[in-house]
């Protein structure tokens, strides 16, 4: 597919990537001509301008809409590792910003629910995201179109799911616990350890990693930190500190929780599953 834009009497040619995903009526979807245009002017920005772009919030002149940020997001995920993790940094601050917080202005936790539809719609925004960088994830083609509207869709899932057992008084998780991980999780966190001593002494990559620690949801925060502090995530001593005391949730959770959190922080940075 190419998008064509007018400007100044000149005309641009930008190849931009179509969507794969059909309706049932077997049409194509389509982005909004708006986001189109917008597509088409950024691709003859610098990787630089571009992520300086993204950064900028909904008042900037030039502001990127979200479906935009999420199309470079997918385009560079396996071709340009250091845009993708400028770009995925952005994204995933502008996810959780229009999630539902677990506390208030004040720093008192007022929902556990909250928490968890926060952390779980961001948890299968990811795996989404990495089915897409093995090959092709249909369903984000519906973020590249009303990127809201699909999230939306997400949050409705999630709080249906969640209210049902906070009802039933189960622990509560966006996946089952009890359930298997999705397989891309599983591959993607398989024997990564991004406490690796050869990396670790390499000051640029501590930053990035505390920089990428800071994207996932606060549960996988404090696994990841407990963690690095080689605390273990059950024991049988039952004075001995654990992860799955000291947060107060099930070993099953604490796993799959660390799970999710070692895969995203590995498309981070290292790009690859």
């Amino acid at each position: 597919m190419v998008s064509v834009l007018w400007t100044s009497n000149l005309l641009e040619v930008a190849l931009i990537v179509p969507l794969q995903k059909k309706t049932e009526a077997g049409k194509p979807y389509t982005r909004i001509p708006e986001n189109e245009i917008r597509l088409v002017e950024l691709s003859s920005v610098s990787d630089g301008d571009l992520v300086e772009l993204c950064r900028q919030s909904r008042t900037h002149p030039q502001y990127v809409p979200i479906e935009c940020l999420l199309y470079y997001v997918r385009r560079c995920a396996s071709t340009n590792p250091s845009l993708f993790e400028q770009l995925f940094k952005v994204l995933s601050e502008r996810i959780l910003r229009k999630l539902p917080r677990s506390e208030s202005q004040g720093g008192i936790t007022v929902s556990m629910t909250n928490s968890d539809i926060r952390e779980g719609v961001y948890d299968r925004f990811i795996e989404m995201l990495m089915i897409d960088k093995a090959g092709y994830e249909e369903r984000l083609d519906m973020f590249e179109v009303r990127f809201d509207l699909a999230l939306s869709r997400l949050k409705k899932d999630a709080q249906r799911k969640f209210y049902r057992a906070e009802n039933r008084n189960t622990d509560l998780g966006f996946n089952d616990d009890s359930a298997d991980l999705n397989p891309e999780v599983e591959t993607a966190s398989e024997g990564y350890d991004p406490f690796e001593a050869t990396d670790i002494d390499n000051y640029r990559y501590r930053c990035r990693l505390d920089a990428a620690i800071e994207t996932l949801p606060e549960l996988q925060q404090r696994i990841i930190e407990m963690t690095r502090l080689d605390i273990p995530i059950d024991s049988i001593d039952p004075n001995e500190m654990t992860i799955s005391r000291a947060l107060d949730k099930v070993e099953k959770t604490i796993r799959n929780q660390k799970k999710k959190a070692l895969a995203s922080l590995r498309i981070l940075l290292q790009g690859d599953l």
